[in-house]
């Protein structure tokens, strides 16, 4: 069960949000307009979280 999303890198101007904890799935937004021809593409990682996680992450999953 995923509980939480975070996003780290660059300062990405985008916000994950959790939209079914039992699969997983979420959704990832813009927090503000994007200049696209300022630049063209972002690189981060999402750490998702599950219920049980600690603070240190110990239960944690990754993709790119």
């Amino acid at each position: 069960e995923i509980c939480a999303f975070k996003i780290h890198g660059q300062e990405a101007p985008f916000e994950a949000e959790v939209l079914n904890r039992t699969s997983g799935e979420g959704v990832l937004r813009a927090r503000g307009p994007i200049d696209c021809e300022q630049q063209k593409e972002y690189t981060f990682i999402i750490q998702a979280y599950d219920c049980g996680a600690s603070p240190s992450g110990a239960n944690w999953k990754k993709s790119h």
